[in-house]
């Protein structure tokens, strides 16, 4: 018989009971709700695992029999996936359902109420509003209003909410398997990551103008913040900071490195890192592994550092390591 897959974010326990009281108390007065209901009590098994970053959290949440939370408005939007099962989520006097097919969106300083089938497993975003609108004036050099809304609904067959989902899994593992093994600028570098996704897949009035191409800065400017990157490669390197070095648009910049190089800024830092990288690991110090090189270029996962690294080399960085020794 297989084990059981644990539960994301099972590291960073925050709820477990079975006692229908202790839910109340702890929704209301540790989750910000206004009220809980909970029906089919019998049965009741709850449990809830987060964990909160700078500007993004992210929670698992289960529960074993029918549940009804009305909640505040918060000063932060929320994103709900469904994993097992169905909910629903009353936002503005719109229900929008939460299954397989769909996601729910919540705009900040909206009150909802959620509604949990007996069995529904979900995953759950939380990205500050000042940080997120930060983020889309950033890429479309337009400065939204404070009480900007989302769309209540995402379609789960949107391919860019797959590449959503499978940012936030991918976070998910890192923060489980390493909670503190990551330096600062690797969480600033995915929490940007994962506000663009969310503001590239949701449904909002400035999400076309991200895809559209904005007007072309110099093309010095590109060499201007390739030498910025290689100053301040070990730091964070978000699209935010990027734009504002350069004092353009980040849909601007990106075009400007297509137009110039053929490639991302993103994907410029990368390449810097793995010649950092690699130099560490040619430099024939005994402490230089795979994953402290890793670690040290600001790479959350080895795997994938060592991908990437195969990809740039043509060799795994463990045979780099072996040709130094000798």
């Amino acid at each position: 018989m297989s084990e059981a897959r644990p539960d994301p974010l099972h590291h960073f326990p925050l709820i477990r009971t079975s006692d229908p009281e202790e839910l109340r108390h702890l929704g209301t007065h540790l989750l910000g709700a206004d009220r809980v209901d909970i029906r089919n009590t019998g049965s009741l098994h709850a449990r809830l695992n987060a964990v909160e970053l700078e500007t993004i959290a992210l929670g698992f949440g289960a529960t074993s029999c029918d549940l009804v939370a009305d909640a505040f408005a918060a000063d932060f939007v929320r994103l709900q996936i469904a994993l097992k099962g169905r909910g629903l989520a009353c936002i503005g006097g719109q229900v929008t359902d939460i299954n397989e097919r769909q996601f729910a969106v919540t705009s900040a300083g909206v009150s909802w109420q959620m509604v949990c089938q007996g069995g529904h497993e979900r995953l759950t975003l939380r990205i500050k509003q000042d940080a997120l609108l930060r983020r889309l004036a950033a890429l479309v050099d337009v400065k939204p209003k404070a009480n900007y809304q989302f769309d209540s609904a995402i379609s789960a067959d949107d391919p860019q909410a797959g590449s959503l989902f499978r940012l936030l899994e991918f976070l998910a593992r890192q923060l489980n398997e390493a909670p503190s093994g990551f330096t600062s600028a690797v969480y600033r570098e995915l929490e940007d990551a994962v506000q663009i996704a969310f503001l590239s897949t949701s449904r909002h009035k400035l999400r076309d103008q991200i895809a559209a191409p904005g007007p072309l800065p110099d093309f010095g400017l590109v060499k201007r913040l390739e030498e910025f990157i290689e100053a301040n490669w070990r730091e964070a390197i978000t699209i935010e900071r990027l734009a504002a070095e350069a004092g353009v648009s980040a849909r601007s910049l990106f075009r400007a490195f297509e137009r110039v190089r053929g490639y991302s800024p993103i994907a410029f830092t990368k390449s810097v890192r793995l010649r950092r990288a690699r130099d560490m690991l040619l430099s024939g110090d005994p402490t230089a592994t795979v994953a402290s090189a890793a670690a040290a270029c600001n790479f959350a996962n080895p795997g994938h550092f060592a991908r990437y690294y195969r990809e740039t080399y043509g060799e795994l960085p463990s045979v780099t390591v072996a040709r130094a020794a000798r």
